[in-house]
């Protein structure tokens, strides 16, 4: 059996490297993971959180909840130790509300952090990905090239059908559906053999926000993604059979793309149908067929 290594969690004063100090009578939480990459024999990371609270304000803290790590009570001073296998681990943010005295409820969150356990991490460090995750490459230079060919090819068809009939007019094509250019984009991306998962899942998220932009309005490419599934939880077109594919897809696209974690064909035949869902629950539907006297 592999060791398990300790994790001391302290909930203790954050320092004041994460944010500026805060307007008067206002609610603050930071948190702050000390090290993201910890191996056998080091001292095990802390991580800081700190609610601070108006004058007459109450509030309570939530933990996050990992699968493989254990949170046990080192002391009464809110200290815990996090026991796990060596690994990975993407630490969902942690929470707090807070409640004044006229009744107002204010809810806060810090996270998620990143954090390798007794194992090596991917090739490019984790260093500041809890607090702002750089963007991924982007994916849409190879894919747009792809679609600027194919118009190429369409423009010559047209072209060529214009020179054998000057007097035919030949309408431009109609601009791909949200539904169609995600699909199509992503099936370009899957069938490059030069590609390996981490790129995968890059365009699959790319694609798969890019998507929600155009149906849903809210700029999903710039969210976290617990802001984007919190946008979609308020979606009527997505009950939760489909919000829990989405979940899947981008907590999925995340572990390979922050902690290398994952893949493999299997994984990603599962996230298309995951893909193919969720548009299908948001596709519109179509227009009623007029009825007959309709003018």
């Amino acid at each position: 059996m592999s060791p398990r290594l300790p994790l001391l969690l302290a909930l203790a004063a954050c320092g004041d490297r994460l944010a500026e100090a805060p307007a008067p009578d206002a609610v603050r939480l930071t948190a702050e993971l000390s090290d993201r990459a910890v191996t056998e024999g080091e001292p095990p990371p802390t991580l800081s959180v700190s609610l601070e609270l108006p004058e007459g304000w109450t509030g309570t803290l939530g933990l996050p909840a990992v699968e493989g790590l254990t949170f046990t009570p080192a002391d009464a001073e809110g200290r815990f130790t996090l026991e796990g296998e060596p690994g990975s681990y993407i630490i969902p943010p942690v929470t707090a509300e807070a409640k004044g005295p006229a009744g107002e409820v204010e809810t806060k969150s810090v996270g998620p952090f990143y954090l390798d356990l007794g194992v090596v991490g991917p090739s490019s460090a984790l260093e500041d990905l809890a607090l702002a995750p750089p963007p991924p490459p982007s994916p849409w230079p190879w894919v747009l090239g792809a679609l600027v060919v194919t118009g190429l090819v369409a423009a010559l068809v047209v072209w060529g059908n214009r020179k054998k009939a000057e007097a035919r007019v030949v309408p431009p094509p109609p601009p791909l559906s949200p539904e169609e250019e995600a699909l199509l984009a992503w099936a370009a991306l899957r069938a490059r053999a030069d590609l390996d998962d981490h790129a995968l899942a890059l365009g699959l998220s790319s694609i798969f926000r890019r998507y929600l932009e155009r149906v849903s309005g809210f700029p999903a490419t710039a969210l976290t993604t617990y802001e984007v599934l919190d946008r979609l939880s308020l979606d009527h077109r997505v009950n939760a059979a489909e919000h829990d594919r989405a979940q899947r897809l981008l907590d999925a696209t995340d572990l390979i793309k922050f902690a290398r974690s994952g893949g493999g064909a299997a994984l990603f035949d599962a996230l298309d149908a995951d893909l193919r869902a969720v548009i299908a629950a948001m596709r519109p539907a179509p227009a009623p067929k007029p009825e007959p006297g309709d003018v």
